[in-house]
């Protein structure tokens, strides 16, 4: 198992590494939780958070991992299109966001592939795969590499190669629905953060306050449904202006980062 070089990140060797993701699109997790019997195809997370989101990366410059549970190909064809048209990584959520470690290995196999497919419809192949819910099954490393994946991006760990399948793995204290949202209460608590949701001003503050003092690689994730809410939507752009302005930190998405830890494994 190859661990990332951290003399430096990136051309430049910069002190520090950020992996800019985007996490779920449409109705796909209500559907899996039954909170929606039948999907609209007119989700507000689609048609005003993401054409906003994506002026935001464009204006700052940014270029990120849109991971996007696969029925959205189906649901959304034209918008997985413009993320990929404004130069972003499509990559693999799910086919409409199981709970991964809980899928028997019939159901895994069956989300992976049916979601290549449903990518392949649209010119598409994703190369990196996310689990819903962040943790893997035991199977897992080894389908991603049967079925050509070549990076991943779960829960915990440091960032490292394995076997040719690089790992690119996040932290919830970097995930904003971790700190806006009330259902991550028991997460939190359990992870010894205070249980209560944070505003988003508060929420803007910590992310803001992680971003200035990055150590190593880490990986962020936004929510284009929690920009739905005029208050995120504003500290969102403000946490990707500041994000754009940093200098001593390589900003990039998942498949460049798994690239050069690939190079070097």
């Amino acid at each position: 198992m190859a661990r990332v070089d951290r003399s430096g990140f990136g051309p430049e060797r910069l002190p520090s590494a950020l992996v800019l993701t985007i996490d779920n699109l449409g109705e796909a997790s209500a559907l899996e939780r039954g909170e929606q019997r039948a999907p609209t195809g007119r989700d507000p997370s689609v048609t005003d958070a993401l054409p906003r989101l994506l002026g935001e990366l464009e204006r700052h410059r940014l270029t990120a991992t849109f991971f996007v549970e696969a029925i959205n190909c189906e649901l959304y064809p034209d918008a997985v299109r413009e993320i990929a048209a404004r130069g972003h990584e499509l990559g693999h959520h799910g086919w409409s966001h199981e709970q991964w470690s809980g899928l028997s290995a019939d159901a895994e196999r069956d989300a992976l592939q049916r979601g290549i497919e449903a990518f392949a419809t649209l010119g598409l192949r994703p190369r990196g795969f996310r689990p819903p819910g962040g943790a893997f099954t035991e199977r897992t490393p080894a389908l991603l590499r049967e079925l050509g994946f070549d990076w991943c991006s779960p829960e915990g760990g440091d960032a490292h190669v394995e076997d040719g399948l690089a790992y690119v793995p996040f932290d919830w204290d970097l995930v904003d629905a971790y700190h806006l949202m009330d259902s991550f209460g028991s997460l939190r608590a359990a992870r010894g953060d205070p249980d209560p949701a944070r505003t988003p001003a508060q929420t803007f503050d910590l992310l803001a306050g992680r971003m200035d003092h990055l150590i190593g690689q880490q990986t962020l994730i936004l929510h284009p449904f929690l920009m739905l809410d005029e208050a995120w939507a504003a500290g969102a752009g403000r946490l990707l202006a500041a994000i754009a302005a940093h200098r001593r930190t390589w900003v990039v998405p998942g498949n460049v980062f798994a690239d050069w830890q690939l190079a070097r494994s």
